[in-house]
């Protein structure tokens, strides 16, 4: 489980799969950052083609009464900690 981003303004609805549909299931309420890292982490990124219809404004409003009108983006924090080995005085 990751970590989810705490961002509460500049929120939109977007799309969690471009063929999946305008019902509350494939609505993901996302910042404009976490918005692109989601196409970064993506396969099709870059591939053009149609632009799914826009959610109307009854999913939106219930996507981000879901959401805690908070963005849904969870993150990984990977720690990479190198711990020295301890050296005692002789």
């Amino acid at each position: 489980m990751g970590t989810r981003c705490k961002v509460t303004s500049n929120l939109d609805v977007y799309h969690k799969h471009p063929d999946g549909g305008n019902g509350i299931d494939n609505a993901e309420v996302l910042c404009q950052e976490c918005h692109k890292l989601t196409f970064e982490r993506q396969p099709s990124y870059g591939v053009r083609r149609k632009n799914p219809d826009p959610f109307d404004q009854e999913t939106k409003d219930e996507a981000l009464k879901n959401a805690g009108n908070q963005c849904e983006f969870e993150y990984q924090i990977k720690m990479n900690v190198t711990i020295p080995p301890f050296s005692f005085p002789v």
